[in-house]
């Protein structure tokens, strides 16, 4: 990053409830998207697919596919709280180092999750005890969700770094 944008903090000045608003909106807006997601998934599939497909995607697999979109949320939240400590500190260097490890790990960790999600679907939905009718249904959904994860984190990632630069040092650390 350039020094003019590591020196130019605009979410300590000027109103602060405007100021609140342009960090905010962003964030909600992504999170809804997210948990959007999901629902789709269910009406398109109930509406066009049955009630079998539907139990599919909505039971097991939906409480799985909840805690790695959790997983990964929390991950990209604590890179965005390392982040900003280092651009609210103008501390370049470690920005820098803070910024590819994060997107480092996170393209790394995406790829063994996926890996091993794809493997492991039947057995997390066998003990989740989901029923044999839906299971065939289930494994399919699980696994193309798992093989879509590594898009999920970078995007999480993406949306921390960006919540980073907008997250001053100051607000971390009253």
């Amino acid at each position: 990053m350039s020094s003019d944008v590591l020196n130019k903090n605009e979410i300590t000045e000027g109103i602060i409830w405007k100021q609140l608003l342009i960090f905010f909106f962003p964030i909600v807006i992504g999170t809804l998207f997210q948990q959007l997601y999901n629902t789709v998934d269910a009406v398109i599939v109930g509406r066009f697919v049955g009630k079998a497909a539907l139990a599919s995607v909505g039971g097991s697999a939906a409480v799985l596919t909840y805690q790695v979109v959790m997983f990964f949320t929390s991950l990209a939240n604590g890179a965005a709280v390392i982040i900003s400590q280092f651009y609210g500190a103008k501390n370049s260097e470690r920005l820098h180092t803070a910024l590819h490890t994060a997107a480092a790990f996170s393209i790394i960790a995406s790829i063994l999750i996926s890996a091993a999600g794809f493997l492991a679907a039947p057995a997390l939905l066998s003990i989740m005890k989901t029923p044999a009718d839906i299971m065939p249904d289930s494994i399919a959904y699980l696994r193309i969700y798992f093989l879509g994860i590594t898009a999920m984190l970078i995007y999480n990632m993406g949306a921390g770094f960006q919540t980073a630069a907008l997250l001053p040092d100051c607000l971390l650390h009253p």
